[in-house]
């Protein structure tokens, strides 16, 4: 991570709220609301990115957010994992 973007407290980028809140839940139905909700955002994000406007910072941060996404849904709320055979 750089300058702890990932932080849940962190709120640098429009996403990090979303990112923050779902990181923090720990009722796995809210939990599995929260992270459709801010995985929307970075997706939302990821389009404007798309166009060119930002910075390799954040898209590095974005990256990292989607990982921990990922081990939150595989780890926390049992989704099947894609990576395992």
């Amino acid at each position: 991570m750089h300058r702890n973007e990932l932080d849940p407290d962190h709120k640098l980028y429009a996403w990090s709220q979303t990112f923050s809140e779902a990181v923090k839940e720990k009722d796995p139905q809210k939990l599995q609301e929260k992270v459709a909700a801010a995985e929307a955002a970075i997706f939302n994000r990821l389009q404007d990115l798309a166009q060119g406007n930002g910075a390799e910072i954040e898209i590095i941060a974005l990256r990292e957010a989607s990982d921990t996404f990922l081990l939150l849904k595989t780890d926390v709320l049992r989704f099947p994992d894609w990576r395992r055979p």
